[in-house]
């Protein structure tokens, strides 16, 4: 079982979104916080909300995106669990659609955010862009917009984290650098080719390459081992050291899941 952790109105919405098989944590303003009027506030003013992160397990998942102004206490809320793994999902938005304030708090938080990664007392900060995920989605409308966006999301980190958990037909899974804090996803499809990224990360330094291979891909394309090991090898090239992983699916296509990081700060 994996604690996910959701804060703000898109962080729960993302939560909420995951099988039953995790253990889920929504928390937001007004409701499981009080509703302040500023930022600082949630800063400032929370007292001990500890019982709203309490579980025995190690490792958590914690969803946020650093519009809103609940943003706020995510330092405070994540000192209640520094003894644990934290892996903070980042939910970058769109800048044009932010009101001034709002693009002052997601600039803060992203940069803080980092911060804490490099420094370590974060495990991890995997980066989401809005803006990335919406070129990915065909038949996208205002109405279903935030829908979408969330499912993307949810999906992806559904696979990752069953995945990462399981043992490999053939591969070993990535041991990162202990700087290498700062991942986003990639997503490949074998027959088009087609990658695309979750967030445009700059300067990344390693890569695990999670390939999810269909049964009859397995069975009958006598090209599939080299073409695998192409990937790292044209990543070697740029200096980017990378591994790969197999897992056998029962889906009809297959499909790859890459996990990019670096140690460099990002900027937008």
């Amino acid at each position: 079982m994996s604690v996910l952790i959701g804060l703000g109105k898109a962080g729960c919405e993302i939560v909420k979104g995951f099988s039953d098989s995790h253990k889920k944590i929504t928390i937001d303003a007004g409701s499981e916080l009080p509703e302040f009027s500023s930022p600082e506030d949630y800063d400032q003013k929370l007292t001990d909300y500890r019982h709203l992160l309490e579980f025995d397990e190690d490792e958590c998942f914690f969803f946020v995106c650093g519009a809103g102004k609940v943003s706020a206490a995510s330092l405070r809320l994540l000192e209640l669990i520094h003894d644990k793994k934290i892996n903070l999902v980042y939910i970058y938005p769109e800048e044009i659609m932010l009101s001034p304030t709002q693009r002052k708090l997601n600039r803060v938080a992203f940069n803080v955010f980092q911060e804490y990664t490099r420094s370590g007392l974060l495990n991890s900060m995997y980066l989401m862009c809005n803006e990335s995920i919406t070129d990915m989605l065909p038949y996208i409308t205002i109405d279903n917009l935030y829908k979408h966006l969330n499912e993307a999301i949810v999906n992806v980190f559904e696979n990752i984290i069953f995945y990462l958990h399981q043992e490999p037909l053939m591969g070993s899974h990535h041991e990162p650098k202990d700087l290498s804090r700062i991942r986003t996803i990639e997503y490949g499809d074998f027959k088009s080719e087609k990658k695309k990224l979750y967030y445009p990360l700059d300067n990344t330094t390693e890569t695990c390459y999670i390939n999810i291979v269909s049964d009859d891909e397995m069975k009958n394309n006598k090209l599939l081992l080299s073409q695998l090991k192409q990937k790292i090898i044209e990543d070697n090239e740029k200096q980017i050291l990378s591994s790969f992983v197999v897992f056998k699916s029962d889906y009809e296509h297959s499909f790859y899941y890459a996990i990019r990081f670096t140690h460099f700060m990002q900027t937008r």
